[in-house]
């Protein structure tokens, strides 16, 4: 789908810590029922850089529940092409294309609801988590909320200040528990009390056994770098955690491994349903399905075409498709057919999906 975006000034720009920068956006009020958002959901951004479209997705770290300026920190890597981009060019006043906000890595806050939630980070994957910690503490007054947040010294932790006010705010509701991995600190100017080393099993174990919750009114979110995401999930699945409550986020293909070799059936017939609307296609060879969409035009929904956001995830009807990397989808999805157009291979003569 030709996603819409929408051209915004930036209302600030600032740098909470050494490698990161914060844009803050005043989104008008004609366009705020467009950009209604969740907490976890994020925004993806069009840039034109060296004569060449790129599309960045941040995650949105304010809150629904408070109104204000919309706001994405972006974590600034050494070889980013991007993230130096928005460090080194923009500005205050400078207009950016954003898209409405998209994603279902999501908590949906219900002022009923009494529930746990085991929340993991690491790095700059505390984004949208702190927009799910605000949203739930705000909104959800009767739940608690276990924090697990790793990083590598103290000045690289982003939201450092936020995280204690919101701690002193709702001592009895709140838990953060914090890490740090570098191996050599200096804690003579800042004393630490927290964790050390890197998250891992034994750390994730302790963290639940510390802060025991009962079981069937229990969320667990995770977002994180590399292989923290398969590994907490998994460590929560050995201790009894069903899957069908564990939800994730990539942020990077770095941390997806692609199955090298796949091929598709020649010449498969592709029946799908997008927006209540059918369209057919033969998919050329080793075309992914999303790819065969795009082909004839259809309006099938997608960003990053890299397995990561999970924006082109459809149900699988009829036939059979490989997959290139399946990281954006939950046991859940699996479990219920459901697939990523952008990395499907078909695998029969014909194929039959329906998208959400």
């Amino acid at each position: 789908m030709n996603q819409e975006f929408y051209r915004i000034p930036i209302a600030a720009i600032h740098k909470p810590i050494k490698e990161a920068v914060t844009l803050s956006f005043q989104i008008p009020d004609e366009l705020l029922p467009v950009f209604k958002f969740h907490p976890g959901q994020h925004l993806c951004f069009r840039f034109d850089v060296n004569n060449k479209e790129e599309l960045r997705m941040y995650s949105l770290h304010n809150s629904p529940y408070v109104k204000g300026l919309f706001q994405v920190t972006v974590k600034i890597q050494k070889n980013g092409l991007i993230s130096n981009y928005i460090a080194d060019n923009l500005k205050a006043g400078d207009i950016v294309e954003i898209s409405t906000p998209q994603g279902d890595f999501t908590v949906n806050p219900d002022e009923k609801a009494g529930k746990s939630y085991y929340l993991f980070a690491a790095g700059s994957g505390i984004t949208p988590i702190y927009s799910m910690l605000s949203s739930i503490l705000l909104a959800e007054p009767n739940s608690r909320v276990f924090l697990l947040y790793g990083n590598r010294s103290i000045p690289e932790i982003l939201f450092y200040n936020e995280l204690l006010e919101w701690q002193a705010k709702y001592p009895d509701r709140l838990k953060i528990t914090q890490t740090l991995s570098k191996r050599f600190l200096d804690f003579s100017l800042a004393p630490w009390d927290g964790k050390r080393g890197r998250i891992n099993e034994e750390l994730v174990e302790s963290f639940l056994l510390e802060n025991p919750a009962t079981p069937e009114n229990t969320e667990y979110y995770i977002c994180g770098p590399d292989g923290m995401n398969q590994m907490v999930s998994d460590t929560l699945i050995d201790m009894g955690v069903p899957s069908k409550f564990i939800h994730f986020e990539y942020f990077s293909t770095q941390a997806i491994e692609y199955e090298e070799g796949l091929t598709a059936v020649e010449n498969a017939l592709v029946d799908a349903a997008i927006r209540n609307e059918k369209f057919q296609l033969h998919l050329v060879q080793d075309e992914t399905i999303l790819e065969g969409l795009k082909r004839i035009g259809a309006p099938a929904p997608y960003f990053c075409q890299g397995g990561i956001c999970g924006t082109c995830k459809a149900h699988l009807i009829e036939g059979e498709v490989k997959m290139k990397a399946t990281m954006a989808l939950s046991a859940e999805d699996v479990k219920n057919n459901i697939i990523l157009t952008c990395q499907s291979l078909a695998q029969t003569a014909k194929v039959k999906i329906e998208f959400k």
